[in-house]
């Protein structure tokens, strides 16, 4: 939440982010009024979207329900646009493990994705 805040709030970024958010319960998702709030202030820049994967979702929720999958991260994860490179034609130094799992199946580059 804090990084998405931080490019929201730069009238220059034109960054869209794109959340996915995966969890048990409705009770565990994290600060679900703050990214909610997010998406109603930057409409088109901030997506979010719910998915919950336990056995009791209540029959009003809004969300989507099951566990996270390849379609899931085409449909949701918005559109890939790769960053241009630096000046010395690299991607910039690698930070974070390297890129597994769902959204590499769906067609993601490390350079791609911020993971935390």
């Amino acid at each position: 939440v804090q990084l998405a805040r931080i490019v929201l709030e730069d009238p220059d970024d034109a960054t869209q982010i794109h959340l996915l958010s995966i969890n048990r319960n409705e009770d565990d998702i994290l600060m679900m009024e703050e990214l909610d709030r997010l998406a109603r202030d930057h409409p088109g820049r901030f997506v979010v979207n719910y998915s919950l994967t336990g056995a009791e979702v209540r029959s009003d929720w809004e969300g989507y329900v099951g566990r996270g999958s390849v379609d899931m991260a085409k449909m949701w994860g918005g559109p890939i646009a790769r960053a241009p490179p630096l000046p010395d034609g690299s991607k910039g130094p690698k930070i974070q493990g390297p890129l597994l799992g769902l959204l590499k199946e769906a067609g993601y580059d490390a350079a791609d994705v911020f993971k935390y």
